[in-house]
């Protein structure tokens, strides 16, 4: 799976030199009794990112946090890591301790990161920790450039440096820079008590793409964009024109390396570590409860031990039955609030096992002490259950390493319903850390689970975090990625280039590949109401008529619908993009999406039930597909029609959801897309050595297009119908369908 995923990325940079850009580093050097010791973050964003870049190399540029990194780095601050195996090169910035002070425990920690969790209490907004930031963030800038060659692309991560993306778009104006946002962007009623919001957005938006954990987090930062002097918003494409520049925003859930965090829970190391905690805590004959979080204010773990208490007073039969295992690390002790927080989690749990425990039985257990990955895979599957009470996340990855590490598929998930993991993970079972009695209520339901039912859900966990790695995360960003620098090429109205057109194609066979809707015909409030006008059929019949000519339809509609609508004989149509294919003589269907026909009916069956009362929505099951439409859906509405498609959508693993124009899009979980059409159509009509004997014209107008502009290789004329202000990966523009309609008039002729 890895090795798959690690070739499906390296081919997704096609040669291109990758850079990382985050506060933190994924390896520290600190001088020990030992000696130099090598110290690896449990988790976070350096854990998960790490396995990525051992994979298909490049350069990760960090602070340099350990006392011994510098002297273990090159001259340049250069080390090799992994130490064991050196597979890429980590660049380490030097910070004084004084920006240390004001950038990162300062303004990171203490302005923007409680901001963005709406803690809006622990804000400090002090102007000497804005100088650091800003300085840091130069720092961070100027390390980068000095690392990055020609056509690189760099990925700088976080709220640390928000900063960072203008100054490297100040010293390489060409320099292709994404960000990604781990935590939440906040409504603009809270962000906008930032003094510096302006110029953090300025920052942010020098990136060609920036990507966030959660689509309302996009939504609100559309939200606070549009605020911004200077920038204009399409919500629809999610793309920001800031003084010119276009900035696309996106959600891209983060997830963990789910197969190597399954080695280790399956390791003897593992196991060794297992046989150790129940020997030393007591644990044999108990029900085993964790947490495992950084002591911060947004985990929510003082809520989590009061709704044990809760459980022990209404349910007493749990007491010396069930032990509650809190692992912490100490985090950001240099800031007041941490450290009044520590105190407190300890006197809590101080106060809790005085009232209830006994001279047998403790009923939580705070361990602090670091434990290496093996402890806490042990840990994660020693668990009945594991609880996730955040207050407030971006995600939360320890719920996405219990799953992984629950190889026994015996423990329950409890997971905060205000944690960006909610989402994706329907099987666990949600709680309001916020009500006390509920919490403790279904901590209590998630201990008496019947086998079948435990196993059942966490077999579903299992699947989906398996397959939503945190290779796929990458994958997905480096696609999106790839698309944004296709479209860096410039694109020509198509009307005025008719004569270079015409060079370009003669003398050669034609296929002509045709999305329907937005290009064809103009989109329409539904469905239903799109007419094909009789002047285009007549044009596509001409052009169908020729013996060295090819005409397909390749549209998101079915086969059924879309044969109907065009009406034409002698044309190939591709339905549900290329997943069913008609000639005139067979039929062909993908096996992988054939088999995902049931579950499509049956998610759009609950969904016209969920949503019968929502004005506007259309459920339109397409066979192997489905959309659900929501153009003529009040505001309002929207986040309630999201959720419930992604919630029943989680029901059938072998279905997974994408965007669409105004539609979310039900799909089959299988890689396959309008380009892997058009190259099918184009192999069976010409054979497989097409490229150079065949002149191809493609027509598109939306997204799902974009993966056929990006697959038919120089010279193929590749046409996006819509605004030529859009960003695209077609080398020609046509305004709207009557320019298309034009274009068709000039190729029969």
């Amino acid at each position: 799976m890895i090795n798959t995923r690690a070739t499906d990325i390296r081919a997704l940079l096609d040669g291109r030199p990758l850079v990382v850009v985050s506060n933190r580093e994924p390896y520290e050097h600190r001088h020990s009794s030992r000696g130099i010791m090598v110290h690896r973050p449990a988790s976070g964003l350096a854990a998960a990112l790490d396995p990525v870049l051992q994979a298909v190399g490049g350069t990760w540029v960090a602070w340099g946090s350990g006392d011994a990194d510098f002297e273990i780095a090159d001259h340049a601050g250069h080390v090799q890591v992994p130490p064991q195996a050196p597979a890429y090169a980590l660049r380490r910035v030097r910070l004084p301790d004084a920006e240390i002070r004001g950038y990162y425990y300062g303004y990171a920690n203490q302005a923007l990161w409680p901001l963005c969790h709406m803690a809006t209490q622990h804000v400090r907004f002090v102007p000497s920790h804005w100088e650091a930031y800003v300085a840091a963030n130069r720092r961070f800038a100027d390390a980068t450039l000095a690392e990055v060659s020609a056509g690189a692309i760099v990925w700088v991560h976080d709220y640390h440096l928000a900063l960072c993306p203008r100054y490297l778009r100040q010293g390489k104006p060409d320099l292709f820079v994404m960000s990604f946002w781990h935590i939440p962007w906040p409504e603009w009623e809270v962000w906008q008590v930032c003094p510096q919001r302006g110029e953090l957005l300025d920052g942010l938006l020098a990136n060609d793409l920036v990507g966030f954990q959660h689509s309302l987090d996009v939504q609100h930062f559309l939200e606070c964009a549009e605020r911004e002097p200077g920038a204009q918003v399409d919500r629809e494409e999610s793309i920001v024109d800031y003084n010119g520049h276009l900035t696309h925003v996106q959600a891209f859930p983060i997830s963990v390396d789910a197969a190597a965090l399954e080695r280790t829970a399956r390791s003897p190391a593992c196991e060794r570590w297992i046989a150790r905690l129940h020997d030393q805590l007591a644990l044999d004959g108990r029900l085993i409860a964790v947490g495992v979080d950084r002591l911060d204010y947004t985990k929510g773990i003082p809520e989590r031990l009061h709704a044990l208490e809760v459980l022990f007073q209404s349910a007493p039969e749990y007491r010396e039955r069930l032990v509650f295992i809190q692992k912490t690390a100490p985090s950001r002790t240099e800031i007041k609030s941490y450290r009044d927080l520590q105190q407190r989690v300890e006197e809590e749990t101080v106060r809790i096992n005085a009232a209830y425990g006994t001279s047998r039985w403790r009923p939580i257990i705070h361990l602090q002490q670091a434990m290496p990955q093996e402890g806490l895979a042990a840990l994660y599957r020693m668990a009945d259950v594991c609880i996730v009470s955040s207050l407030a996340d971006g995600m939360n990855l320890v719920a996405k390493e219990f799953v992984a590490c629950q190889v026994d598929q015996q423990g329950v998930l409890v997971l905060s319903e205000l944690a960006g993991a909610a989402d994706e993970l329907p099987w666990a079972i949600s709680i309001n850390p916020h009500d006390a009695k509920g919490f403790a209520a279904r901590i209590q339901r998630a201990l008496e689970l019947e086998p079948e039912d435990r196993r059942d859900r966490m077999k579903h966990l299992r699947t989906y975090v398996a397959d939503h790695d945190i290779f796929r995360w990458m994958t997905e960003h480096l696609r999106y990625a790839r698309h944004l620098l296709a479209s860096r090429v410039t694109t020509h109205a198509v009307l005025e280039s008719a004569a270079q057109i015409r060079s370009r194609i003669r003398g050669r066979p034609l296929a002509l590949l045709l999305d329907f809707d937005g290009t064809l015909t103009p989109i329409v409030s539904s469905p239903d109401r799109a007419i094909l006008s009789g002047g285009v059929r007549e044009t596509l019949s001409k052009l169908a008529g020729r013996p060295d000519t090819v005409v397909a339809v390749i549209s998101g509609r079915s086969l059924e619908d879309i044969r109907h609508r065009v009406g034409l004989p002698k044309l190939i149509y591709a339905g549900n993009h290329g997943l069913e294919i008609a000639w005139q003589d067979s039929l062909w269907t993908l096996p992988e999406a054939e088999a995902a026909r049931g579950d499509v009916a049956e998610v759009c069956r609950r969904l016209r039930v969920r949503l019968r009362r929502v004005a506007g929505v259309i459920v339109e099951d397409k066979g192997l597909t489905a959309s659900i439409h929501f153009r003529r859906t009040p505001s309002s509405r929207l986040e309630e029609v999201r959720v419930a498609v992604l919630e029943e959508a989680e029901r059938a693993p072998q279905l997974v959801v994408r965007g669409g124009k105004q539609a979310w899009e039900l799909w089959p979980n299988v890689a396959w897309n309008k380009g892997a059409a058009a190259q099918t159509i184009l192999g069976r009509a010409f054979g497989s050595e097409w490229a150079p004997r065949v002149a191809v014209v493609y027509l598109g107008d939306d997204r799902t297009d974009e993966d056929a502009f990006m697959a038919l290789p120089d010279p193929a004329v590749t046409v996006k119908v819509g605004s030529p202000t859009s960003l695209t990966a077609a080398r020609y523009v046509a305004a709207d369908v009557d320019e298309v309609a034009q274009f068709l008039e000039l190729l029969a002729a």
